[in-house]
């Protein structure tokens, strides 16, 4: 095999000369000495520091405190004094074994050891990353970490001004966020005043205690030793994988920007104005914020919002045939590829109080609303949902057509956001670009959409049934839909979401229409003379279309049932 000069050159972008490493990338360790040194610091050790770093940014004068501090928290290292000086070490990075502690001081009506968790409310169960991309012309993007246990929507944020590669940002931010969760579990406990080798800093296990590793954070003396720690996760440092992306230079950055997006016009699957339902999703990577702008033309461009949040979409690796609505689907399972992100499974109860929602692009062109409580990782980014949820929202068009393999679904969690369309933009095409924020303005796709019109279609009616009186005349009955507050009934009755109450109802022989009429309530009589002009003689079985009108959306979904009479 012949290895061309080009090929070992891009080798050695990547992974380093043999002679000097990593060609100039600099480390975390040498960074926080350089900024000491600057500030004329000359008592710091870091040599108990892991982790690369391609650079540091600093923009305005600054302390050597506000310069460390983001360096500290996105590569997770603490500062410890010993012995007059200065120690930094990573938390993942032990020099020695913990401190073990087998004896514990008692102290008069106190416990002899606290062991307390935190709310899982109160910590974040993702963590997000913001930093420069040296791949990328060196412009801002961010690095997520795959999601903990269900729970909240809160985020750790993490800014760095320092360049990092893809796989450094994600290992830190990885780490980043298992130490918030970790920091959950508090501890404490005291010691004999004799016990002077445990100091603030030191890690330290207990010989019979609690299982973990905790960080002693605070050391009151008195006549015992009374300690504070918190839990950690340790383990050994990351080892490098190399870069496989080319990297982009000068304003090439802007047109390297390729990102998928979703302009979807969804129904009014929870509670909201009828135009936020227009909702853009957004996936990149690696990932930089976004600013989506429209225009009814192809100039002046308005920005109408910002994303900083990659969505979870992906595709259907199989097809989902059509199901049922109002109950569980056990029959259909959905299987997809995410890109990236990871699903979970829920509680019955947290699947009823609007969690675990996802959009699924229908073969009939609508978005299905349906909802899952279990989640299976069948493969590297493969899941198999079960327990569905299915035609959420009035959806049920959607559902009954089902979806193709291959067909986009979009989890509809805090990344996927409202357009801003006003009421008067519904069902107006308007030409709409994504640009990457903190980029040179490029040339940018567009993207031609129209929404806000299926958050104002009629939901289709339910329960139609027919009965014959005495004389043969059919009088059909139904239950109207609606769109908002559907669970808040009063006297019994659907509310009414229109202006006025309206049906147009349709007579079908196949798909033929034989007769079409207009109602102002949930019924519609149909004598038995307009039956046997239409049939020729008196049915037994009849095929019916009814739907709701409505003041934006003239028709509402159809409702058809064959009902025998």
């Amino acid at each position: 095999m012949t290895t061309t000069n080009s090929e070992l050159r891009e080798n050695a972008r990547q992974t380093g000369h043999w002679l000097n490493g990593r060609l100039g990338t600099a480390t975390m360790a040498d960074t926080i000495a350089a900024i000491l040194a600057d500030h004329h610091f000359a008592e710091g050790d870091t040599r108990l520091v892991c982790g690369d770093l391609g650079g540091y940014v600093q923009a305005e004068q600054m302390s050597a405190r506000d310069l460390l501090e983001p360096l500290m928290a996105a590569g997770s290292i603490d500062a410890v004094e010993r012995d007059g000086r200065l120690v930094f070490r990573s938390r993942l990075l032990q020099a020695g074994p913990p401190v073990r502690l087998d004896t514990l001081a008692e102290v008069k009506d106190a416990a002899l050891l606290e062991d307390l968790r935190g709310d899982a409310g109160d910590f974040a169960r993702e963590a997000i990353l913001d930093h420069l991309d040296p791949m990328n012309d060196y412009g801002r993007t961010t690095a997520r970490s795959r999601r903990a246990a269900p729970g909240n929507e809160r985020l750790l944020r993490l800014s760095l001004a320092g360049a990092l590669h893809e796989a450094a940002a994600t290992d830190a931010v990885e780490a980043a966020l298992r130490d918030h969760q970790a920091g959950r579990r508090r501890v404490s406990f005291a010691l004999s005043p004799s016990a002077i080798g445990p100091v603030p800093g030191d890690v330290a296990t207990f010989e019979q205690g609690p299982a973990g590793t905790f960080l002693i954070e605070r050391i009151d003396d008195g006549d015992v030793r009374r300690v504070e720690a918190r839990g950690i996760v340790t383990g050994g440092a990351s080892r490098f994988v190399p870069e496989t992306r080319t990297p982009t230079v000068g304003h090439s950055a802007a047109s390297a920007f390729s990102p998928l997006v979703h302009l979807m016009d969804l129904p009014r699957y929870t509670d909201g104005e009828a135009s936020g339902f227009a909702r853009a999703a957004v996936f990149a990577r690696p990932w930089t914020a976004v600013t989506l702008s429209a225009s009814p033309t192809r100039e002046g461009f308005a920005a109408r919002l910002s994303l900083a949040r990659p969505a979870r979409t992906g595709t259907l690796a199989e097809a989902l045939g059509p199901g049922v609505s109002g109950r569980f689907d056990r029959a259909n399972s959905l299987v997809l590829d995410l890109l990236a992100g990871e699903l979970t499974a829920l509680s019955d109860l947290a699947l009823f109080g609007g969690e675990n929602r996802m959009a699924v692009l229908s073969r009939n062109g609508a978005w299905e609303i349906l909802g899952f409580g279990l989640a299976d990782e069948i493969a590297p980014g493969r899941w198999r949902l079960s327990r569905l949820l299915r035609g959420l929202g009035g959806s049920t068009d959607a559902q009954a057509a089902g979806a193709a393999a291959g067909a986009a679904i979009v989890m509809l969690d805090a990344a996927v956001q409202p357009l801003g369309l006003s009421s008067a933009e519904a069902g107006q095409a308007l030409n709409w670009i994504v640009e990457a924020q903190g980029r040179p303005a490029g040339a940018a796709q567009t993207y031609a959409f129209a929404g806000g019109l299926r958050a104002e279609t009629p939901l289709a009616p339910v329960h139609i049934r027919a009965r014959r009186d005495a004389g043969g005349n059919l009088t059909l009955r139904w239950i109207r839909c609606a769109r908002a507050s559907a669970d808040a009934w009063l006297d019994g009755e659907t509310p009414l979401d229109e202006p006025v109450e309206a049906y147009r109802i349709e007579i079908l022989s196949g798909t033929q229409v034989l007769r079409r009429g207009e109602a102002t309530a949930a019924e519609f009589a149909y004598p038995l003379a307009q039956e046997i002009a239409d049939f020729g003689s008196r049915q037994s079985r009849l095929s019916v279309r009814v739907r709701q009108r409505g003041q934006v959306v003239a028709l509402g979904l159809a409702a058809e049932v064959l009902l025998a009479v």
